[in-house]
């Protein structure tokens, strides 16, 4: 170990996880691995969910899609900004599959032998064709429909009616396209809308409104997928600095750049070997917490690039030892709430420095 800053990734958590939405769907389960696999490396993480299973991927962009196409060379591959002017053929030339977002990227595709899938906008007002247009424009393709898709806006807020209202128009689309002859690949329209709190919660088990394809994506990686529930996914993510120095500060006396952190009386401190390069949210500072040798404790003044400082007044921490800034003990998610963001966040915002390991068993 040469670093000074140390992320610890849990593959066999990461295949449990994925298992345990695999347990709570209606159909099978993809992957969603964009942004580098939610910044924990696409080729282990990609690796590891086909050999647990895994046969459906997405990502966000085409680039990402080639990426995963040279680590899985059989894997079904969704590229979710869809076919943007000028990359159709390359979208057939790598065997990826476009999720058409727009009337003209329909239009785009027509005449097409390979299958798109496309994505109608049922209330989340982002990408996707409007819900109530969607009918007209897909009753004109002529090329095989891979998914029909939907994201719920606000699934991570168990019981939200606005979940019910998309629903009942995705599902009454789906219904009437059926109606009308609309086939999918190998003559079934498929279909996906639930991400991975709606896996869980079960948002499409019932007989009229069964899904074939859920997406998971945050709860994969180990951060809690509601708003308003606990986490009941296994932590697959560890960030740890290494203490550099401890001193001790006596009352009145700052600490840090700034100094918005005054001691009130002496105190322990110790220097830790990452920031925010490392990607140690810099509005933890004076707010956050880290866990070292059995204790919690508080950071204190600005979090700078390479180093933050903490209270160690009330454990046995010296120069050496390994803190924890979220793991197994200090979850990502209280780490993202004390940093006024989302787990997703924290994750995609780890740094390059870091040694990263890749490990078999659950984080310790």
């Amino acid at each position: 170990m040469t670093a000074t800053a140390r992320l610890t990734i849990s593959l066999s958590s990461l295949s449990d996880n994925y298992r345990r939405l695999n347990r709570h769907a209606t159909g099978d389960v993809a992957a969603v691995v964009k942004a580098n696999a939610y910044g924990l490396g696409l080729k282990p993480v990609a690796t590891s969910l086909w050999q647990c299973g895994c046969r459906e991927f997405f990502v966000a962009t085409l680039a990402e899609g080639i990426a995963l196409r040279a680590v899985l060379g059989e894997a079904i591959i969704y590229v979710l900004s869809g076919a943007v002017a000028g990359t159709v053929a390359t979208f057939v030339t790598h065997g990826v599959i476009p999720v058409l977002n727009t009337p003209s990227q329909v239009v785009a595709w027509q005449g097409q032998s390979a299958a798109a899938a496309v994505h109608v906008d049922t209330g989340m007002a982002r990408l996707g064709l409007a819900w109530q247009d969607a009918e007209k424009v897909l009753q004109s393709i002529d090329f095989p429909l891979a998914l029909l898709i939907s994201h719920f806006a606000r699934a991570d807020e168990v019981h939200h009616g606005f979940s019910a209202l998309q629903k009942q128009r995705f599902f009454s689309l789906c219904r009437t396209l059926q109606g009308r002859g609309l086939p999918g690949r190998g003559g079934q329209l498929r279909i996906s809308l639930c991400n991975s709190a709606a896996i869980l919660d079960g948002l499409c088990q019932s007989d009229s409104e069964t899904e074939n394809l859920g997406r998971g994506g945050i709860a994969m990686y180990g951060g809690n997928p509601f708003h308003n529930q606990p986490n009941p996914m296994d932590a697959v993510v560890k960030l740890e600095g290494q203490i550099v120095q401890v001193r001790t500060v006596e009352s009145g006396q700052a600490v840090g750049y700034g100094g918005t952190y005054v001691a009130t009386d002496s105190t322990r401190v110790a220097t830790v070997g990452l920031g925010y390069a490392d990607g140690v949210p810099r509005l933890l500072s004076n707010r956050g917490r880290v866990f070292v040798n059995g204790k919690f404790s508080p950071i204190i003044g600005r979090i700078s690039m390479d180093l933050l400082q903490i209270d160690v007044s009330n454990c046995a921490a010296q120069e050496g030892d390994w803190v924890e800034v979220f793991g197994r003990t200090i979850c990502i998610d209280e780490c993202a709430s004390h940093a006024e963001t989302l787990s997703y966040e924290i994750l995609t915002g780890i740094g390059r420095r870091p040694e990263r390991s890749y490990i078999n068993e659950s984080l310790s």
